[in-house]
């Protein structure tokens, strides 16, 4: 006969049983979990590494070919324009480290560097005292301030034009002297080549530099000055320096490329950061003399190559 305590001692037996399976279980499973977990963070930790160590290898790598690229740069451009006028333009507020080095490359040209000519930010003329200061220096009357930026900048493109007499320039020397300009005599040259008078060498090649960063937009500076230059003179090479992200590259020559009016005539470099860049910049200023033009560096399909052909 089955009494109360059998049924009782039965039903403790059960939830013992039950309760011990569910302990053991847990355990196994969660053994085999971590056992898991630890296999993949040990997996994952080897494809770090290797990661690391494949990274390390080609670091390695670029900087061979960084240095390579410096070293063939010097050679490939060594006298390629001894004895050609050269100047620079730029636009305050771009990189100018890249602007630097492609001075140091004109010097290993042997370009005849007549200098850098800085447009400033009060070109902007975004304040009052700043439009008096452009019509003082130019001589006329200036009420709006896209007037008296448009005769500022003709002038300085008249400049750079240049006259077979050197003329004197009295409203590039005005636009220095009020600081709508600033000017950097050439590397390893503490004479200014640029007269006080603001007279500049006959026949100059103009590299006109601006981008990302340019204290003033592109569309309003460097871009017309482009125009006067490459309709008046077509002995001009526009650059900028980039980076390869989405909008970071044709900042300013991408403007170049698309103008109907000048893409033609002038050419382009959008890789300026680079030795590469460099070395096209320079070499395009060579091919002005055949006259040939093109569009250099590493957008596509902006860029036609990423150097001048070599010509026969």
């Amino acid at each position: 006969m089955i009494n109360l305590r059998y049924h009782v001692v039965s039903l403790i037996a059960v939830f013992l049983a039950l309760t011990v399976g569910i302990v053991m279980g847990s355990t196994v499973v969660d053994r085999v979990t971590v056992d898991a977990l630890n296999q993949r963070v040990t997996s994952v930790g080897r494809s770090v590494n290797a990661a690391q160590a494949e990274n390390n290898r080609l670091n390695t790598q670029l900087g061979v070919i960084r240095d390579f690229a410096d070293q063939s740069r010097d050679q490939l451009v060594s006298g390629r324009l001894k004895g050609v006028g050269v100047v620079v333009v730029g636009v305050t507020g771009i990189d100018r480290k890249p602007v630097d080095e492609l001075r140091q490359a004109l010097v290993g040209s042997q370009a005849t560097m007549a200098g850098t000519l800085w447009l400033t930010a009060k070109l902007r003329l975004d304040n009052d005292a700043d439009i008096r200061a452009v019509a003082t220096a130019l001589g006329v009357s200036v009420d709006r301030p896209e007037v008296g930026r448009r005769l500022a900048l003709a002038k300085v493109a008249e400049a750079l034009a240049g006259s077979p007499d050197a003329n004197p320039n009295p409203a590039l020397a005005a636009l220095i002297s009020a600081g709508f300009i600033t000017y950097e005599a050439p590397p390893n040259q503490a004479t200014a080549t640029i007269a006080a008078n603001g007279a500049l060498p006959p026949g100059l090649r103009v590299v006109l530099v601006s981008g990302a960063g340019a204290d003033v937009g592109d569309d309003v500076v460097a871009m017309p000055l482009a125009r006067d230059l490459g309709q008046s003179q077509g002995r001009l090479v526009t650059a900028e320096s980039g980076r390869d992200t989405p909008g970071g590259r044709e900042v300013f020559v991408g403007l170049v490329r698309k103008d109907d009016a000048i893409s033609s005539r002038v050419s382009s470099v959008d890789d300026l950061e680079s030795p590469m860049g460099q070395a096209a910049t320079v070499l395009a200023l060579e091919d002005l003399a055949g006259p040939r033009t093109g569009h250099y560096g590493v957008a596509r399909p902006g860029a036609q190559r990423l150097l001048p052909a070599i010509q026969p």
